[in-house]
């Protein structure tokens, strides 16, 4: 086939094999692009569709489209960031410094902590869809859809980013796919990778305090200030052991209000509010937009809580159709 390239696939090829697993690749395997894979260990086997680049980063994950099946990315270099995200989003990949998330059948396979291979160069910044502007621009979006048909000067107010900032993220998202009108209200594979994105990226960057304490009736320090409850505590079904909450502003009278500890095993986060709601902001304590507590919910390890997070997609984005 037109751009297929024996080379490109060795590198490849002798990884699988060194995992005990035989590939199939019936096209060959392009410089870049897309390719059909067959991958077989023992009695389990899977068909991929294959993503190469030579560089990836969570930009490009947009481009994967779910309709095509279970995918593999095969890259040069899969930084730890991004390779945590991609577990998260459910997306397999192998690099070609050993790194390596592959499932199927009764075959795991999960390597981490290789090294960026001599010569290879890191992914343009400029290319990560998930940097903190831009994943501010994307919860926008996602949270309150209607921002889509919105003049930039109110998106940018809304996700609180400026107007430049505003304008890249959304030409990032139209050259990756997503633009006003290409996908259903809550856009749901992308938000499963902004949600992937989050716990490492945004999610990391908006810790004001932890503390320990009870977590039920939290009230605000002043009856004016608006607080947002997102993951475990969001959910009526769970029975909730940690709090994840949001604040617009910091203060320092609200572990006083509600008798938190700031020593002693933390079960309490407080983070910023990064936000304008475009209704406005009403005081009182009440649920985080809903990609938000998706995300908070999503970034557990408990299976409870994970199914919990499904269920919360499902009721606000719609049934998941990738499977």
């Amino acid at each position: 086939m037109d751009g297929m390239n024996d080379a490109a696939a060795r590198p490849y090829i002798r990884l699988l094999s060194e995992f005990g697993i035989q590939s199939r690749l019936p096209g060959g395997l392009p410089v870049e692009g897309w390719a059909d894979a067959h991958l077989m260990r023992g009695r389990s086997e899977q068909q991929y569709t294959v993503f190469v680049r030579a560089s990836f980063t969570l930009a490009d994950a947009a481009w994967i489209g779910e309709e095509r099946g279970p995918a593999l990315v095969l890259s040069n270099f899969v930084s730890p960031r991004t390779a945590d995200a991609l577990r998260r989003a459910g997306v397999q990949y192998l690099d070609t410094a050993g790194n390596a998330w592959i499932k199927f059948g009764d075959v795991l396979i999960d390597v981490r902590g290789r090294p960026r291979p001599k010569g290879v160069a890191p992914a343009p910044a400029t290319g990560n869809l998930f940097s903190t502007a831009r994943a501010q621009v994307i919860f926008a979006l996602l949270a309150w859809p209607e921002l889509w048909q919105a003049p930039l000067r109110e998106l940018a107010r809304t996700a609180d980013v400026s107007v430049g900032q505003a304008h890249n993220a959304r030409q990032l998202l139209s050259e990756a796919g997503y633009r006003e009108g290409s996908r259903p209200a809550g856009q749901p594979d992308l938000l499963e990778l902004w949600a992937a994105a989050y716990p490492t990226g945004l999610g990391a960057k908006l810790t004001r305090a932890t503390y320990s304490g009870i977590i039920e009736h939290v009230r605000p320090a002043a009856e004016h200030d608006a607080l947002y409850i997102s993951g475990e505590s969001a959910v009526q079904e769970l029975r909730p052991a940690t709090l994840t909450l949001y604040t617009p502003r910091e203060d320092p009278l609200l572990p006083v209000a509600n008798r938190w500890r700031s020593d002693g095993p933390a079960n309490i986060e407080v983070r910023r509010a990064f936000w304008r709601a475009p209704d406005d902001t009403r005081p009182g304590v009440q649920l985080a937009p809903w990609p938000l507590v998706y995300a908070d919910l999503a970034a557990s390890d408990d299976p409870r809580v994970r199914q919990a997070a499904q269920d919360w997609r499902r009721s606000h984005a719609g049934p998941d159709t990738s499977s």
